[in-house]
């Protein structure tokens, strides 16, 4: 039972894959860590860049009582791609929690069965 609730909270609060390393299958968890880890840096530098060109959009300044006019131009701009990294993320996140906890509950029935 050990591992059925420890891998999943690994894959869940720190990244995914780590649950699956846990329970010994190290190359799925090696390419879930880096399928995260690339899906992640590919959001947060999409993001960026598109919060960049809003603001840039306007005039270089986005304080306070700018920010209705600067969701507007990033409605504008469209962030459809950004939505689809974003989903793909948190599809890769919770299937790595499911998989973790599958995982860690075949190995503990192995580990009793010994």
């Amino acid at each position: 039972m050990r591992r059925a609730i420890v891998s999943p909270l690994l894959s869940g609060l720190v990244i995914p894959g780590l649950g699956q390393i846990v329970n010994r299958q190290v190359g799925k968890g090696a390419m879930m860590v880096a399928a995260a880890s690339l899906l992640f840096m590919l959001t947060l530098g999409f993001a960026f860049h598109e919060i960049s060109q809003a603001v840039l959009a306007l005039d270089g300044y986005a304080g306070p009582d700018k920010i209705g006019a600067l969701r507007a131009q990033l409605i504008k701009q469209g962030v459809g791609w950004l939505l689809t990294l974003g989903g793909l993320t948190a599809a890769l996140w919770i299937y790595g929690i499911i998989d973790a906890y599958k995982g860690g509950r075949a190995r503990d029935a192995q580990l009793a069965g010994q």
